[in-house]
């Protein structure tokens, strides 16, 4: 799991509601451009951040990249907060980071513009715009929250611009749960548990003991118990000669223990290996030669509003950059497979025939009658059969 302290970014400028008409607010150096902060504990000034931001100069181009920023450690870039105090009067998209400055230190998401936040203070979420019911402010993640309860079915929180210890409180918990004056939910029937418990441990030593009892009972039939261990042991496949069990490391690709059916199975079994295994490395191949971010893509972690919003659009970007990797794999994937399906069954019939002109399979014991007249059903056509293939054969 990467850090949440690794902030996932592209570059973006600020997106304003006074951008003139026809013109481009993004391309503008002077724009504000906010931050998106996501982490597990309260932001600091000169605070250092990882090397998994995201953005053109932070992409990682493979596997020489990868393999000197494993070997040769990164040195840490420091992330100051800001001291803009503009980003606390107006909304901005949450791409590149910059923390929000001291005097409105909380990111609140805009209820009218996606993906859109704001820095406020800690009595303003939920107000200026922002949305309503996030008016929790989170020193976890500098970032306005939802009410959240553990185990509670309807939490509320406190109205917007409120202070005090106690901003959210739980009006009704789940079953299994009961409601506390604090407005927490706790868990009962803790009995059941230890009841639970308690007949589990029980059942368990009944168990041992009906075993250890079965184990010291006296051995009444030694004949007949020695009897049904050599009708086991001749129904065991065994080496042709010496009667001896066939090794563990016998390789059933290649080795006639019990048919060609056999053989075909496990070379069925060793096929779908080979094919998964190539199919895996070329994947891997694209992702070490050409992005590491083939292997996270999808799977990056959003805790708040704000990571989300660039996880999704990093994601789609980096998608986008590197669809033609899926594409090529994917034309590998349908030639390897055809071509593979065409060896593989050449092999298999090849190895059956094989098998059956070698060694006394199934078909040895089949005999094939060709120019056979048309017979009636009243016929006695088995008797007339085994007439006539006696009088062949002699």
């Amino acid at each position: 799991m990467y850090p949440l302290t690794a902030i996932l970014a592209v570059h973006c400028g600020l997106s304003s509601p006074t951008c003139p008409a026809g013109e481009n607010c993004f391309a503008a150096p002077e724009h504000l451009r906010w931050s998106l902060l996501q982490s597990s504990g309260k932001q600091s000034v000169g605070r250092a951040t990882s090397d998994l931001e995201v953005g053109h100069d932070m992409e990682k181009p493979g596997v020489l990249k990868y393999l000197s920023d494993t070997l040769v450690p990164r040195t840490e870039i420091s992330a100051p907060q800001s001291n803009d105090t503009r980003l606390c009067e107006a909304d901005a998209q949450a791409f590149e980071q910059t923390f929000c400055p001291s005097s409105c230190p909380y990111a609140a998401e805009m209820s009218n513009e996606f993906c859109h936040f704001r820095c406020v203070q800690s009595n303003q979420c939920g107000l200026l715009g922002t949305v309503e019911n996030a008016t929790i402010p989170d020193d976890n993640v500098m970032a306005c929250r939802h009410c959240k309860v553990e185990a509670c079915a309807k939490c509320v929180a406190a109205a917007p611009g409120q202070v005090g210890e106690k901003l959210e409180h739980c009006v009704k918990c789940m079953p299994g749960y009961t409601l506390s004056e604090e407005g927490e939910c706790e868990m009962n029937g803790i009995s059941v548990f230890i009841a639970i418990g308690v007949v589990g441990a029980i059942a368990a030593v009944g168990i041992i003991w009906w075993y250890a009892m079965i184990c010291s009972k006296p051995c009444v039939n030694p004949e007949g118990v020695e009897y049904g261990l050599q009708g086991r042991h001749r129904m065991k496949l065994s080496q042709p000669g010496c009667g001896e069990p066939y090794p563990l490391t016998t390789n059933l690709l290649t080795t006639n223990v019990a048919g060609p059916a056999t053989m075909a199975f496990f070379r069925y079994e060793a096929a779908i290996l080979v094919w998964a295994i190539v199919l895996l490395l070329v994947w891997l191949g694209f992702a070490f030669f050409v992005s590491m971010d083939l292997l996270t893509l999808g799977t990056r972690i959003a805790s708040t509003p704000q990571l989300l919003c660039a996880v999704v659009a990093w994601g789609r970007k980096r998608q986008m950059e590197l669809v033609w990797t899926k594409v090529s794999w994917l034309a590998f994937a349908y030639v390897f497979s055809f071509l593979g399906a065409i060896a593989y069954g050449i092999q298999q019939t090849k190895m059956i025939a094989t098998v059956n002109d070698k060694d006394a399979t199934m078909t040895s014991f089949a005999l094939k009658l060709e120019g056979l007249p048309k017979f009636n059903g009243k016929d006695p056509v088995e008797e007339k059969i085994t007439t006539a293939v006696k009088k062949a054969t002699g």
